[in-house]
């Protein structure tokens, strides 16, 4: 019984001190200041896990199917590139200000990174606190898996390719819409 009130005794210090260190405002959650090196690791661990995790029911369509890049391109040349660039597209300016930085889609390490279900699962429920935004909300389907294979095929697209499929959409008026 001792050890048990003493273990109690302790919780209830450990969080009283976490609550003080909370509202403390100790913790400076600016933009600018990375976080702590064991914050961080937490974090990517606990993002990880549970993007691994959840996209493990994920059942992938044909992806090859033509409608998924047809489905794709318009909304990942009106939402995403702002953010994570694209062939012939840096970053925009803002998107360097953002914490965590928005990984860069050219270079292919997030899609070595990521399976296609997990893609699909960041681009359906978003990341909280990173600035990626859930699309399932607002897309449907085939948007959502369009955009899972651009993202897969773009470290691949040449510069001008990409500039001709941007200048063809906005040539055709079709633009960026939702189907909700």
């Amino acid at each position: 019984m001792k050890y048990i009130l003493t273990f109690i005794i302790f919780l209830a210090v450990l969080g009283l001190a976490a609550l003080i260190y909370l509202w403390s405002g100790f913790y400076n959650i600016a933009a600018t200041k990375p976080h702590w090196n064991i914050t961080l690791s937490l974090i990517e661990t606990l993002r990880d896990r549970s993007i691994a995790v959840r996209s493990e029911d994920v059942l992938l369509p044909d992806l090859d199917d033509p409608k998924f890049r047809d489905a794709g391109f318009s909304h990942y040349h009106e939402m995403c590139r702002f953010c994570h660039g694209a062939p012939g597209y840096p970053p925009e300016e803002f998107a360097k200000g953002l914490y965590p930085v928005p990984p860069d889609m050219i270079s292919g390490n997030i899609q070595k990174a990521r399976s296609e279900a997990e893609i699909y699962w960041i681009v359906k429920y978003g990341i909280k606190m990173t600035g990626m935004p859930a699309f399932g909300p607002t897309h449907g389907e085939d948007e959502l898996w369009g955009l899972t294979v651009l993202v897969k095929e773009i470290p691949r697209l040449d510069p001008d390719h990409y500039r001709q499929l941007a200048e063809q959409e906005n040539g055709t008026g079709h633009g960026h819409g939702h189907a909700h």
